[in-house]
């Protein structure tokens, strides 16, 4: 069965900093990664998508999201396309978005084809 988070109400409604160093380094886009995204975390996982076209592993339900950033939205999705297998179109199969805006999409699709640009410490 898909699970379905509602963002605003387990997590934020500000989707903004990409870590810890960021803005005031709270409810940052690696731990919302780590938290609900970690089992995609794996280039077997990737493998295994291009291979089967399933269901959504999970959705995020967008109701009441004020903003999401960039490089949240980097960090967060784009990570994933470090791996083999996990373009854009292959990551939105397995991550599905309900409730969302218009621009929220785009902002998350437009850096998931731009791909994982990562940050230096």
């Amino acid at each position: 069965m898909t699970k379905t988070i509602k963002v605003t109400e387990e997590f934020s409604d500000r989707l903004t900093n990409r870590n810890q160093l960021q803005g005031d380094g709270k409810k940052n886009a690696e731990d919302f990664r780590k938290k609900y995204l970690s089992f995609l975390d794996s280039p077997d996982e990737w493998v295994k998508t291009a291979i089967e076209e399933n269901s959504p592993a999970i959705i995020f339900d967008f109701s009441e999201v004020k903003k999401i950033g960039p490089s949240f939205a980097n960090e967060a999705f784009a990570y994933f396309t470090k791996y083999e297998g996990a373009t854009p179109k292959a990551i939105m199969l397995r991550i599905s978005f309900i409730n969302i805006s218009i621009v929220q999409k785009e902002i998350i699709e437009i850096e998931l084809e731009s791909g994982y640009s990562g940050y230096s410490k």
